[in-house]
């Protein structure tokens, strides 16, 4: 039996907003931390009338039913949207409540929308949503009258999907700073960093929103729209904020790309300056792009506590490099970039992709090739995964136009049915260079957790005491799979 619904306005409306990321490093949801933010401190909306359900920690079935929200919000990546569907359909037969998608997603293929979501939400969601929450507090419910006045959503009327206009993006600077009390206080406890051989306490922030770059499998510009960035002095107030609210020392930049130039890089440094905190910063971890990599921008790199450097090297091969990013890094790029981080001390980091459109077992022979060079010259980590196409990139087109999206596994381990390997590539002889590559490449994560574990052995010995179940499940996947 369905649930009757009583009234509701902004003090009483509850609202559940729900991750369904598992993370093997466990990351909070940072965009449903900028929804409830905005909900609080815009609409009024009381802290304890909005809650989000994290997969990391909660079972969401179980949280939806004990915390009887009014309107439950689902962010959901393309490997999680059947997950998706199958927990809005639940909702639906016990509780009768709207439900609205959210996520990269819904905001690249709209017309995938199902009828079990009421809404979905397209791009970046704060104004949004809100105007969704004020629609529905109106009248107690979404009409088609409301619905198509606000921008960047997608909805179903008469059995036909309806598309609004385009919404201007934000100015990033107008939000209000993150509040990280809506998520699990797990998330802010110590833990190990081994790409400083320390522990310490993580705190993800976002600076800037999109990327300049199109590369040929990255959904980011297409999601984000036109890149912004936050000014340096909003950046330095929210990582004071972080340190404390949360006792933070180590940053997690979540930028597609951080290091944009040496003058931001120094313009965010006299700004952490200004507010007393670039000192209590024990390091920063972001990711730069090889072909931007000078010794000027790594000089301002280490000024701003920078410890940990993430590439993207994705191929030894130049002839897949020039068509994954478009023209804009060479191999040439890739390994100066390595070189020069490691001049300045940098932890190195980076990923590379086996299984692209066009990629021959020679393209991918000089990727090992790559690996080979990598590991002489210290890289510290690099990951391989699997040409994995996703919404709004040219890997998807391609493998739509293939007709290999049908049931896909969507998956960037999948070596067995690499979905965008050419027809003229051996499945078996893939699956054996990538293995190859994979096991090169271990030697590099057993030498980085050889010496976290010689340098803190009691620390380590107290971290997986606390949590056993979780390091165990962490450490097997972070070897086996990367």
């Amino acid at each position: 039996m369905a649930e009757t619904k009583n009234e509701t306005n902004e003090k009483t409306i509850k609202i559940a907003l729900v991750s369904l990321q598992k993370d093997t490093e466990r990351v909070p949801p940072i965009g449903l931390v900028y929804l409830a933010t905005q909900l609080n401190s815009k609409l009024k909306i009381p802290k304890k009338n909005i809650r989000i359900i994290d997969r990391n920690f909660d079972i969401p079935e179980n949280e939806i039913r004990e915390f009887h929200p009014d309107i439950v919000g689902i962010s959901a990546m393309t490997i999680h949207y059947l997950e998706a569907i199958k927990l809005s359909q639940k909702i639906k037969e016990d509780k009768n409540i709207p439900v609205i998608l959210g996520g990269v997603h819904i905001s690249t293929l709209p017309k995938s929308l199902k009828k079990c979501f009421d809404v979905g939400v397209i791009g970046e969601g704060e104004e949004t949503f809100s105007e969704l929450i004020i629609s529905y507090i109106k009248k107690n419910k979404f009409s088609f009258s409301e619905l198509k006045k606000i921008k960047n959503i997608v909805y179903f009327k008469d059995n036909s999907i309806h598309i609004t206009f385009k919404r201007a993006p934000l100015v990033l600077d107008d939000l209000p700073f993150p509040d990280f009390t809506f998520v699990n206080k797990n998330y802010f406890k110590e833990e190990e960093i081994p790409g400083i051989l320390d522990v310490g306490i993580k705190y993800p922030i976002l600076t800037a929103r999109g990327c300049p770059y199109k590369c040929i499998f990255c959904s980011t510009s297409h999601f984000w729209g036109k890149t912004r960035f936050h000014s340096p002095d909003y950046i330095a107030k929210l990582i004071k904020k972080a340190i404390e609210d949360h006792n933070a020392d180590y940053i997690k930049v979540m930028d597609d790309l951080f290091t944009v130039s040496p003058t931001r890089l120094e313009q965010i440094k006299i700004a952490l300056e200004k507010q007393g905190v670039l000192s209590k910063i024990k390091g920063i971890e972001c990711q730069p792009r090889a072909n931007l990599v000078t010794e000027e921008l790594c000089r301002k790199m280490k000024e701003l506590h920078v410890k940990i450097v993430s590439f993207g090297f994705e191929s030894g091969s130049d002839k897949i490099l020039n068509w994954l990013k478009q023209g804009t890094v060479t191999v040439e790029m890739n390994k100066r970039a390595l070189i020069l981080s490691k001049k300045y001390g940098f932890t190195v980091y980076g990923s590379l992709i086996f299984g692209s459109p066009g990629e021959t077992i020679e393209d991918m022979k000089k990727t090992l090739q790559f690996i080979d060079f990598a590991i002489k010259n210290k890289a510290d980590y690099i990951w391989n995964f699997v040409a994995t196409p996703y919404p709004g990139t040219l890997f998807w087109q391609i493998a739509e136009d293939l007709g290999k999206l049908k049931n896909a596994k969507l998956d960037l381990h999948n070596i067995e049915n690499p979905l965008l390997l050419d027809e003229s590539v051996s499945k078996q002889e893939f699956k054996k260079i990538f293995l190859c590559a994979r096991k090169r490449l271990r030697i590099l994560r057993f030498r980085l957790i050889k010496n976290f574990l010689i340098k803190n052995p009691k620390k380590t010995l107290k971290l997986f005491l606390k949590e056993p179940a979780y390091y165990f499940e962490r450490t097997v996947k972070q070897i086996y799979k990367q």
